[in-house]
Protein backbone atom coordinates (compact mmCIF):
# COMPACT_ATOMS: atom_id res chain seq x y z
CA UNK A 1 0.00 0.00 0.00
CA UNK A 2 3.05 2.89 1.01
CA UNK A 3 4.63 1.76 -2.68
CA UNK A 4 1.78 2.73 -4.26
CA UNK A 5 1.41 6.17 -2.34
CA UNK A 6 4.63 7.28 -3.05
CA UNK A 7 4.05 6.47 -6.46
CA UNK A 8 0.45 8.29 -6.66
CA UNK A 9 2.44 11.09 -4.99
CA UNK A 10 5.63 11.51 -7.17
CA UNK A 11 3.67 10.74 -10.51
CA UNK A 12 1.12 13.42 -9.31
CA UNK A 13 3.74 16.15 -8.26
CA UNK A 14 5.83 15.47 -11.23
CA UNK A 15 2.39 16.28 -13.70
CA UNK A 16 1.10 19.33 -11.14
CA UNK A 17 4.89 20.92 -11.65
CA UNK A 18 4.98 20.30 -15.50
CA UNK A 19 1.14 21.65 -15.81
CA UNK A 20 2.14 24.52 -13.65
CA UNK A 21 5.49 25.33 -15.50
CA UNK A 22 3.97 25.16 -18.75
CA UNK A 23 1.00 27.48 -18.13
CA UNK A 24 3.28 30.19 -16.72
CA UNK A 25 3.13 33.89 -17.70
CA UNK A 26 6.69 34.56 -18.19
CA UNK A 27 8.63 31.83 -20.50
CA UNK A 28 11.43 33.95 -21.35
CA UNK A 29 13.16 36.79 -19.85
CA UNK A 30 16.28 38.53 -22.07
CA UNK A 31 18.73 40.10 -19.99
CA UNK A 32 21.20 41.87 -21.82
CA UNK A 33 21.65 42.58 -25.80
CA UNK A 34 19.63 40.33 -28.80
CA UNK A 35 21.77 38.30 -30.49
CA UNK A 36 21.53 40.55 -33.69
CA UNK A 37 22.97 43.44 -30.73
CA UNK A 38 25.51 41.27 -30.12
CA UNK A 39 27.20 40.37 -33.34
CA UNK A 40 26.93 43.97 -34.12
CA UNK A 41 28.92 44.64 -30.98
CA UNK A 42 31.46 41.87 -32.41
CA UNK A 43 31.45 43.43 -35.59
CA UNK A 44 32.44 47.27 -34.67
CA UNK A 45 34.85 45.91 -31.91
CA UNK A 46 36.95 43.91 -35.13
CA UNK A 47 36.49 46.47 -37.59
CA UNK A 48 38.02 49.20 -34.74
CA UNK A 49 40.52 46.80 -33.92
CA UNK A 50 41.08 46.68 -37.58
CA UNK A 51 42.06 50.09 -37.72
CA UNK A 52 43.92 49.97 -35.11
CA UNK A 53 46.61 47.83 -36.47
CA UNK A 54 46.25 49.69 -39.59
CA UNK A 55 46.93 52.87 -38.41
CA UNK A 56 50.26 51.16 -37.05
CA UNK A 57 51.92 50.27 -40.19
CA UNK A 58 54.66 52.31 -41.16
CA UNK A 59 52.90 54.10 -44.60
CA UNK A 60 56.22 54.86 -46.36
CA UNK A 61 54.89 56.19 -49.30
CA UNK A 62 57.45 57.95 -52.02
CA UNK A 63 55.12 60.31 -53.49
CA UNK A 64 54.18 62.03 -50.08
CA UNK A 65 56.34 64.81 -49.01
CA UNK A 66 55.58 64.15 -45.43
CA UNK A 67 57.37 60.42 -45.51
CA UNK A 68 60.83 59.82 -44.40
CA UNK A 69 62.04 58.90 -47.55
CA UNK A 70 61.26 62.16 -49.19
Amino acid sequence: MIPWLILTAALSGSVCWCFGHRTARIRVIFIGATAAQDQAAIAADETARFWQLVDSLDHDHPDDPRSSAA
